[in-house]
């Protein structure tokens, strides 16, 4: 029905933003994921899913179409409402839902607040061969990396480090979750040590 609103951040919630497009204030349910990625006064363009029965019509909204993808096949999923399927995106990033999945990691997704065992045990049943591979998500998550891993690389060597210098800090550091400059900063204490 609508599959896109852009406009300004006005107000961010918990689990919701309220977005202005041409003076129309639109409350869109979303993700801790698409929340920490946008922040207010800022002008975004929200995928969005409208959901309706007959006591509610919610809509609910993603900054990018996997995140969208995979709500839309969490809800497919008998007994999985909107509410649900946010609190597993909320939960864990796109990606990571999809490896617990194609892992059969019940437990893990069972600490999503709101499913229990016997429901995290039916998404993975129902979803197992809707997500990819794990080989893809893999060769995903690597050229992410390694694309981010450049641009860390040439700031680092550009402040005066040798390239073996840089790889060798690099390869001894924990960077799942970092952002650039987290990286960079964590690199620089200990290349700093090191000399």
């Amino acid at each position: 029905m609508i599959s896109y609103i852009k406009g300004e951040v006005v107000k961010k919630g918990i689990d919701y933003l309220i977005l202005d497009n041409n003076n129309i204030g639109y409350y869109i349910n979303t993700s801790f994921s698409t929340l920490n990625k946008i922040s207010e006064k800022e002008k975004a363009v929200m995928l969005t899913y409208m959901h309706i029965r007959e006591d509610i019509m919610a809509l609910y909204g993603f900054l990018t179409s996997d995140e969208i993808e995979l709500f839309k096949k969490l809800i497919s999923v008998n007994g999985i409402g909107p509410k649900a399927g946010l609190a597993v995106l909320s939960t864990y990033e796109p990606n990571t839902v999809k490896e617990i999945i194609l892992k059969e990691d019940a437990v893990r997704l069972s600490k999503v607040p709101g499913i229990g065992k016997k429901t995290a045990s039916k998404i993975i049943l129902e979803l197992k061969d809707k997500v990819g591979t794990i080989e893809v998500l893999q060769g995903e998550e690597i050229s992410k990396i390694s694309n981010e891993m450049y641009d860390v690389s040439e700031a680092l060597t550009a402040l005066g480090f040798s390239s073996i210098e840089v790889k060798k800090t690099l390869d001894n550091m924990n960077l799942s979750g970092k952002s650039e400059n987290d990286i960079i900063k964590e690199a620089l204490k200990n290349m700093n040590r090191q000399g």
